[in-house]
């Protein structure tokens, strides 16, 4: 990945200088706040003026020392920090932080920490971890609400700091690709749970299908027709995605109880540029684990690949609570398409009084834009107005049993995608609708045929085109 340098000497929108700073001036303002430990200011400063330059914030780096020294009188280093985000958002000038990036871990800014008792493991305390506490507060309602947006990186060093810096400027700066159209729904499978996660991952889907029309779903479940082994659910991601969700079972180094996905499958990823944002469900996805541990922080701090931004929780975690915070989430997003995935969390948040939505943590920068053919005039004419058909390889090729095969229109129209053994009789047929311009993408299950040399045929108008792939089994 290529670093981004940016010039600081050409200031747009205000911006503090030095870190002695007065935090309690009530004339100080910003957009966008950066807090940071001494040693990652630099970077830091990077990811500043790259909002002032392309969003035209008013931005501040501040020094997490001086809120120690400035606000913790008394009272605890996370205590510290939110009476400092609560006093910009009471006390200092219009216009009031709109985002908040924590620039680091916490072993260098720190975290709130609640202890919980998990009654049904045998009243065994565990702590869990928040960042979503530093920006609630009661409201006259008796409920508690998010005020602004808060994000963190959670680098363990100055290194993966710049190593997540530079993929969110990257991502920020880079045009539209056809991939940015898709998105990837995982979902988990336990015989005692049913097919909860899978009619959950539907349900997202839904949602997910009114930005990205390329939705992939993709099951563990080894006897569906969407399954893929855990080497073909990381080819597709090789291949780029918007999203990646996931609904099911997990811990901090793992999905699933079958170990579909792990913190060392993180190792193999090869997606360079093309980086999703990531929405996981399931238990103690926590970022604070250490260095390299957690799914999450491994797929922030990755070079070559990984991911963009996380949204993840700690703690125990029910599969009720995150459905509804995702697809609040996802209608946010589909109601104002252009704003930062940080106000459609922001929104996503209710007012509450017990509710397990507070766990989640956002991980990357909360001004972040995601990219989908609705965001605007420009990108979608990128989407609908494609010069020509494709016909994609599929892949993983040759394959067992399962492979994607991906397609672009470039007009809305019927189409038929199908299936031929090699003496030309036609197995399956895995397309035939109209569809809307675009790319689109299906995972197709060849477990019951034999292995040996298939066909796939696509047909749309007089656009016609064939090619060959390999069932090995």
């Amino acid at each position: 990945m290529t670093r981004h340098i940016l010039c600081t000497l050409v200031v747009l929108g205000f911006a503090f200088e030095g870190y002695g700073q007065n935090l309690r001036d009530t004339t100080n303002h910003a957009d966008y706040v950066v807090i940071a430990p001494t040693s990652y200011i630099p970077v830091a400063e990077e990811l500043s003026a790259f909002r002032r330059s392309k969003n035209g914030f008013s931005t501040i780096v501040v020094n997490v020392d001086s809120i120690m020294a400035q606000f913790q009188i008394s009272v605890s280093p996370d205590t510290a920090l939110r009476d400092f985000i609560l006093y910009t958002m009471n006390h200092w000038q219009d216009p009031h932080p709109q985002y908040f990036v924590l620039a680091g871990n916490t072993n260098v800014i720190p975290s709130h920490s609640e202890v919980e008792t998990l009654y049904q493991q045998g009243n065994i305390d565990t702590v869990i971890v928040r960042d979503q506490w530093f920006v609630e507060t009661l409201g006259t309602d008796n409920l508690v609400h998010t005020v602004t947006c808060l994000g963190r990186f959670p680098a363990w060093d100055s290194t993966s700091l710049a190593i997540m810096v530079d993929k969110t400027i990257q991502y920020e700066t880079d045009s539209f690709h056809s991939w940015n159209n898709r998105a990837i729904a995982l979902a988990d499978y336990w015989p005692e749970d049913g097919n909860i996660f899978e009619y959950d991952s539907k349900n997202l889907q839904s949602y997910l299908d009114s930005l990205w029309t390329d939705t992939i779903s993709v099951h563990i479940r080894g006897d569906s027709p969407n399954h893929l082994d855990s080497t073909a659910f990381m080819n597709l991601w090789n291949q780029g995605a918007a999203v990646v969700s996931y609904a099911g079972h997990a811990d901090d180094i793992q999905f699933s109880h079958y170990r579909y996905f792990t913190t060392w499958s993180i190792d193999s990823l090869t997606n360079g540029d093309r980086l999703p944002v990531c929405l996981f469900g399931g238990c103690d996805l926590n970022f604070n684990t250490g260095p390299t541990l957690s799914i999450p922080t491994h797929l922030l701090e990755k070079t070559n690949g990984g991911a963009v931004a996380v949204i993840a929780s700690d703690g125990q975690m029910y599969e009720q609570s995150t459905q509804t915070f995702y697809s609040t989430l996802l209608q946010e997003m589909i109601r104002n398409p252009d704003a930062p995935l940080g106000k459609a969390y922001e929104e996503a948040m209710p007012g509450w009084t017990f509710d397990y939505s507070d766990r989640f943590t956002f991980l990357g920068d909360p001004a972040l834009i995601v990219k989908h053919s609705a965001r605007s005039t420009a990108i979608a004419s990128t989407v609908v107005h494609q010069s020509s058909f494709t016909l994609e390889q599929n892949y993983p090729n040759p394959f067992n049993p399962t492979t994607v095969i991906g397609y672009t229109v470039p007009t809305y129209g019927s189409v038929t995608l199908r299936v031929y053994d090699i003496l030309g009789r036609e197995v399956k047929t895995l397309v035939n609708e109209r569809q809307s311009a675009g790319s689109h993408s299906v995972v197709y299950n060849a477990g019951q045929l034999p292995s040996g040399v298939y066909f796939y045929r696509i047909q749309s108008g007089d656009f016609v085109q064939t090619k060959k792939m390999v069932l090995v089994k």
